[in-house]
């Protein structure tokens, strides 16, 4: 193996990771985006609908 051909290597591993990091930080900000407005939507159905059959707390 030469140089380069590791210095290409290394660097498609670090290209590798740094994709993958932020590919997971991407991810886990849509997922709390989207917890958060699922949050909105329930709280406002249930402004919206205060007697609600599905609203009420079990017994």
């Amino acid at each position: 193996m030469t140089m380069d051909s590791i210095n290409e290597i290394l660097d498609a591993i670090i290209r590798g990771s740094l994709l993958g990091f932020l590919a997971g930080f991407w991810l886990m900000g849509l997922a709390a985006i989207w917890k958060w407005f699922l949050g909105v939507a329930k709280r406002f159905l249930h402004w919206l609908f205060p007697k609600a059959k599905w609203f009420q707390p079990k017994e």
